[in-house]
């Protein structure tokens, strides 16, 4: 059956988020300030431990000091992955919430807030979201609110609908802490192997990243937006990759194609099976080896390709090095200032130093993380499932289906 909907403002309260410019926030805890959450700290449940500024907690009213059961919901972005992200505050914590951001507060006498959480993280909810007000940058307005309306069973059957999508959506967290648990794996099994190079200076032989590669173009910055426009995207064709990619080791697909008459003219700049690919902009430093399963692609602008001459050296290796390296991380901080934008100089990148240890213990470590990596994509595709499974249980529990 279906339930009726009632509007979401008879039976909770929005609070919209503090306001506070850039020069207003602090990075580090001190007396007097007050933690506040941004769109970043909502994932399955809300990162309150990290990631997070501070403002003067005489701008926070005391609504806006967020609550047990308070639903923390994205209220502004230019990403529709990102507008209406929520989740819910699960214990006491003192702290605030940013002005993109609103949080819900259900009246519990009416509605079960744990009902009302699972309806904000729907896909039905996050639909009306995309459809919200803005170009470029859409928002979920005061006013949007007050015209959404849920649907709303009789409060016990509340109760019992969230305890089922509790307990799917516990499943997912525990595959999602799995994945995290190997990617942490995979550092340690480094960190076993070559150690820490920051500290342990001289233990092993270290050369600029220019001699790992076989020849000079070999390490190479993506087409500069002149050199491909995005009204030469197609549908299909040759895979085009970006920092998203990267981020997830190439788990993530693209939906971004070029032509291959296009490819042809800029081939200079494609990226091929075991080619090491390094974000230049945003998160500066970030590396994943192409996959060998993959058909030759092209990357953006904002990456980088190192492609490794594999007589002396192995790209998993290199790559994880690149991530993990302490010592190669601080000279990449040097090189690009610090700071969070394009512009990695190849040339100096070129110039930065790696260890390289003896090609066999390269091996070796490369046969170790793809025992890592095996099972990595074998939790992904669990998780994948379970993922469309929840989804699916979703729209049944808000349907009055369950």
């Amino acid at each position: 059956m279906s339930w009726p909907t009632v509007p979401l403002d008879t039976v909770a309260e929005v609070v919209r988020g503090v306001t506070f410019s850039k020069a207003d926030a602090e990075r580090d805890p001190s007396p007097g300030l007050l933690p506040v959450l941004r769109a970043g700290n909502i994932a399955q449940t809300l990162n309150t431990a990290s990631d997070l500024v501070y403002v003067d907690q005489r701008r926070v009213s005391d609504k806006q000091k967020l609550r047990p059961k308070d639903i923390v919901v994205c209220t502004s972005s230019g990403s529709a992955a990102v507008l209406g992200k929520s989740a819910m505050l699960n214990e006491e914590w003192h702290g605030s919430f940013g002005a993109f951001l609103a949080t819900v507060r259900t009246d519990a006498d009416h509605a079960d807030p744990d009902f009302v959480g699972h309806y904000l993280r729907s896909p039905g909810f996050r639909m009306w979201a995309s459809n919200s007000s803005g170009i470029g940058i859409k928002n979920i307005r005061a006013s949007d609110f007050k015209e959404l309306e849920i649907p709303l069973p009789p409060l016990a059957e509340q109760k019992r609908i969230a305890g089922i999508l509790d307990q799917a959506a516990e499943l997912c967290r525990l595959r999602t802490r799995a994945l995290e648990k190997l990617n942490t794996l995979r550092q340690a099994i480094f960190n076993e192997m070559f150690g820490d190079p920051a500290v342990e200076i001289g233990r092993w032989d270290t050369f600029p990243l220019a001699e790992f590669a076989s020849h000079r173009d070999d390490i190479k910055c993506g087409p500069f937006g002149t050199q491909l426009l995005q009204s030469e995207f197609v549908d299909a064709g040759v895979p085009l990759w970006g920092i998203k990619q990267v981020n997830k080791f190439f788990r993530l697909p693209t939906h971004e194609f070029i032509t291959e008459e296009k490819f042809n003219s800029i081939r200079q700049y494609s990226i091929e099976p075991k080619d090491i690919v390094m974000t230049r902009k945003g998160t500066i430093g970030n590396c994943a080896v192409y996959p060998d399963t993959y058909p030759v692609g092209l990357m953006h602008s904002d990456l980088l390709r190192l492609r490794v001459d594999p007589d002396r050296h192995v790209p998993e290796f290199v790559a994880d090095q690149l991530r993990f390296n302490r010592s190669f991380g601080h000279q990449l901080k040097l090189i690009s200032g610090g700071a969070i934008m394009a512009g990695i100089n190849v040339s100096r990148l070129k110039a930065l130093h790696a260890i390289a240890p003896p090609l066999e213990l390269q091996r070796e470590y490369a046969e170790r993380v793809r025992t890592v990596e095996k099972k990595a994509n074998s939790y992904l595709k669990s998780r994948e499932v379970l993922d469309a499974l929840f989804a699916s249980l979703q729209h049944r529990a808000f349907r009055g289906e369950l």
